[in-house]
């Protein structure tokens, strides 16, 4: 009998294999960190959204009454003065006034992320936009005997129905943030 020496060497099918299985790992690895990297900008597009919010919850909270008195109030609210309003119709769900398309001062309604900054009105060639929209209500006190009364006809302030939109890219939906300021007459 003759005794064959086997080669130590790797036969063609066993190296096949072997690069199948690393074309299979290293495949399922890329399409795990793409996966990932969708997920953390989805991540980063609602932070900057919900920053968005916040910046411009400020900048409104510090300008004047008066540089909103030529816009039009397309809702009756009533408030009390611990912040909890209620509206003829809900300032958030029914359309908004305005928009990118009608946006008027002082309002700002694009916004977008240039470098580390956000930037406002000028966001051509940017990625991801955000669109701001406003709607105004005139703001009445509650009745104390009867909320569900006003107090005065003449209103206390105005109240700012805000809401920020953004298309997720990782998702394919709008996503939107959205908050409620109120300017009392004389602050």
């Amino acid at each position: 009998m003759s005794k064959r020496k086997r080669n130590s060497g790797f036969s063609l099918s066993e190296l096949i294999v072997a690069l199948l299985f690393l074309l299979f790992i290293v495949s399922g690895l890329a399409v795990g960190m793409r996966d990932y990297l969708k997920r953390q900008k989805s991540l980063e597009l609602h932070t900057l959204g919900r920053q968005i919010l916040e910046v411009e919850k400020g900048y409104l909270i510090n300008l004047p009454i008066d540089s909103f008195a030529s816009l039009r109030r397309d809702h009756r609210g009533v408030c009390d003065l611990n912040g909890t309003c209620s509206f003829e119709v809900d300032c958030f769900t029914s359309p908004m006034s305005y928009d990118g398309t009608n946006c008027h001062p002082p309002f700002r309604c694009v916004a977008c992320l240039k470098g580390k900054q956000i930037v406002y009105d000028d966001c051509a060639g940017t990625p991801y936009t955000f669109n701001l929209s406003y709607t105004l209500a005139e703001v009445n006190l509650p009745s104390p005997e009867d909320p569900t009364q006003i107090l005065s006809q003449t209103p206390i302030g105005l109240g700012i129905c805000m809401k920020v939109e953004f298309k997720d890219p990782a998702t394919n939906r709008a996503h939107s943030y959205q908050a409620l300021i109120l300017k009392m007459d004389g602050r």
